[in-house]
């Protein structure tokens, strides 16, 4: 096949080359083809430029403006060295070139797979060694740049190179970022062969450069020309059906003899690392879409508990208001709890906000946990009574505890407070039991209440999972589990529905602090 490219911008600072490979080239102003031209001129598949033989051919695909060979409009047309091609406003020479068809200098995408599986089979050429080492940095460094630079490393051991860069490509930029670079000795003010690594990208095909000086596809590079850069080499990294990004490895200003199998084997471990660079970029766009989502789930949870308690900000205000109006403190005494109950459950859905948004570390310092819980109960017991609760504290001999008592308390405040919500319907009994074992020490809170459905069992610790309906904000008990999990404790629950629940805190033996023996005399 011969080889031809497409020139924009002959002779200018802005002239870039477009070889034409197997499947040629779309023009338009589309984002998905080969030449992007951002002209209202273009249509949005405005050209294809293919081989059709051994003829280099030119095919409106039903543009709006035309296509113009020297001058003349063409439906269909070939093209040869030379020809003037416009498209929109942008002029195009067609040039022919020479040795991209030559096997020695050029890989194509299609047969990368395959030489990467040749390699792996051909044991004894030193080459199966490089690769393995490779695929274990693939499976033990898992920071992308870190990864990309030490495989730059490897391809510096195992090839005579003294400048390399791995290039990766974006779905948002038209132009291929740097991700790592290595440079030795006189070669770390050379310039990156633009021209070849285009040139890789269009093709999709790893190509070698003997004598970049010599070579017709850098004619028109200043820099290769200017900085006497000789030898080059660069590979597509190969996605499962795309192009991720390149790598591009020479020696400089430096003699180098690159043979066949130093391209074979910088192409196969661009295959490998393209994988990573596209799995790379799977995983962040998965972790993206989760947290977008896991943002809309809890706006939706929290705009959801401003709602349930606006309703009753809205009320006791309904209420006061009736009182002003009518000058009758009667309507105060029945709007003001319910406004001062909407005030606490908003303190503590911020509180519980904040708690489940951050990680903090807890202030460690000596607490009588039983203490705790008497607290907690007496803060209770008239809500309890009301509902016709009891409480009964079975108290153990567990002493001295070294735990964060602020949280802690509010992790009791929110397990009992639910065992109050369970059983208030039909009343109830709540059974609060300490004890101490090797493994730590352990609160219960048992109550004979509705009981959980199996369904929420295992969605307890979930932000914004509640089975009290508009009365519950979903947020306490989450944040009761991530408290005691911070100090290295957890929750277990057990419950049955209609029969009541139990919710186990189990902190663990760090938290004991050992109460001395008495000593005993005779």
């Amino acid at each position: 096949m011969p080889s031809f490219k497409l020139v924009m911008g002959k002779g200018s600072a802005e002239e870039t080359l477009f070889p034409v490979g197997p499947k040629g080239l779309v023009i338009g102003r589309s984002p998905d083809v080969d030449i992007v031209l951002k002209d209202q001129l273009v249509s949005r598949r405005h050209a294809w430029i293919h081989f059709d033989g051994s003829h280099l051919t030119i095919e409106d695909l039903g543009s709006r403006n035309g296509v113009l060979v020297n001058g003349a409009r063409v439906f269909r047309g070939i093209l040869r060295a030379e020809d003037d091609l416009v498209v929109g406003d942008t002029h195009f020479a067609i040039e022919s070139g020479k040795g991209l068809s030559d096997s020695s200098s050029m890989i194509s995408f299609e047969n990368a797979g395959t030489l990467f599986q040749n390699i792996l089979q051909k044991e004894g050429t030193g080459r199966l060694g490089v690769l393995y080492k490779a695929a274990q940095l693939l499976g033990s460094v898992f920071d992308l740049d870190d990864l990309l630079n030490q495989i730059l490393r490897l391809i510096f051991d195992a090839l005579p190179v003294k400048r390399g860069f791995i290039l990766t490509l974006s779905p948002d930029s038209p132009e291929p970022v740097v991700r790592a670079r290595l440079l030795t000795g006189a070669a770390d003010d050379l310039p990156l062969s633009k021209t070849l690594i285009q040139h890789v990208f269009m093709s999709k095909s790893a190509v070698l450069t003997r004598d970049a000086q010599a070579d017709e596809r850098f004619d028109a590079s200043a820099s290769i020309l200017g900085h006497a850069i000789r030898a080059a080499m660069c590979a597509p990294l190969c996605g499962r059906e795309a192009i991720v990004g390149a790598i591009y490895v020479d020696p400089g200003n430096q003699a180098a003899n690159f043979t066949p199998e130093d391209l074979e084997l910088l192409t196969a471990i661009a295959r490998v690392v393209g994988v990573a660079v596209e799995n790379a970029r799977l995983y962040k766009e998965n972790v993206e879409r989760e947290r977008l989502a896991a943002i809309g789930e809890a706006t939706a949870g929290v705009g959801h508990c401003v709602k349930n308690i606006l309703t009753g900000v809205k009320g006791g205000e309904q209420f006061i208001d009736n009182a002003l109006d009518q000058k009758d403190l009667k309507w105060l005494e029945r709007g003001w709890p319910i406004l001062r109950r909407s005030i606490e459950r908003i303190e503590t859905l911020v509180l519980n906000l904040l708690t489940f948004s951050r990680d903090r570390q807890p202030q460690i310092m000596p607490t009588d946990l039983n203490g705790l819980i008497e607290e907690v109960i007496e803060v209770l017991r008239h809500r309890a009574e009301t509902a016709k609760v009891v409480f009964d504290f079975q108290r153990g001999d567990i002493g001295i505890v070294h735990v964060d008592g602020r949280e802690i308390y509010r992790v009791l405040l929110n397990l009992l407070t639910n065992a109050v919500d369970a059983c208030e319907e039909n009343g109830g009994t709540i059974t609060v039991t300490t004890y101490r074992e090797p493994s730590g020490c352990y609160v219960e809170v048992s109550d004979t209440g509705a009981g959980i459905p199996p369904e929420i069992m295992p969605k307890l610790s979930q932000a914004f999972v509640s089975t009290k309906g508009s009365r519950g904000t979903g947020l306490g008990l989450a944040c009761s589990y991530k408290i005691v999990r911070e100090h290295g404790g957890d929750i277990t629950c057990e419950s049955e529905v209609g029969r009541g629940t139990t919710f186990t805190v189990c902190l663990p033996a760090a938290t004991l602090v050992m109460t001395p023996k008495a000593k005993v005399t005779e």
